[in-house]
Parts: C-alpha cells; sequence; structure tokens
C-alpha cells in the first residue's frame, strides 16, 4: 500500500516537474533547481548537516551529481522503481 502511495506522489511529482519544464520554455529543471525554487533553506540544511554530520566527500561528487539530474526524470525513475516494488511484492502474494 505504501508503495503505491510514493509510485502516485512520485507520479504527480515528476508530471508536475514537466509541466514546468513546458511552461518554463528554458529546459529541463534540474532537481537542485526545483527543491531551491520550492523550499531554499532544506536544501541548505540538508548540505550542512550531510557536510557536517556523514561526511563532506558525501556531498561533493554524489548529492550535487543528483541534484543536478533533471527532476522529471529523477521523480519519473522514482515512481518506475516504486511500481515494480508494487507489482513485484503482490505478485509474490
Amino acid at each position: 500500500m505504501i508503495l503505491r502511495v510514493l509510485t502516485v506522489l512520485f507520479l504527480g511529482a515528476a508530471i508536475g516537474a514537466a509541466i514546468g519544464d513546458v511552461v518554463s520554455r528554458s529546459g529541463m529543471a534540474s532537481l537542485g533547481e526545483v527543491w531551491f525554487a520550492i523550499h531554499s533553506g532544506s536544501l541548505n540544511l540538508s548540505q550542512a548537516i550531510t557536510q557536517r554530520y556523514l561526511s563532506p566527500e558525501i556531498w561533493d561528487p554524489y548529492a550535487i551529481w543528483v541534484l543536478g539530474q533533471p527532476a522529471t526524470v529523477f521523480f519519473g525513475l522514482l515512481a518506475l522503481l516504486c511500481f515494480l516494488g508494487a507489482w513485484l511484492r503482490a505478485r509474490r502474494a
């Protein structure tokens, strides 16, 4: 049930990001741009927490790479993964 709800949420986020890309006409927005536009404080906080309590090496190569990916593709892939997880779980039951 949780995977199905996550599938719908991530699919909605992917569609919302795609609509935003079409309306803006400036190309595909990255995940970092979308996150910064929605709530810049939480993006800065996540960077500080990651660098201070986990490791600075996690933020620079990995988190920056993820934040640079197109938001539409990122949320679409998350929706697909949740859908496949729900489908495999239902198939086993």
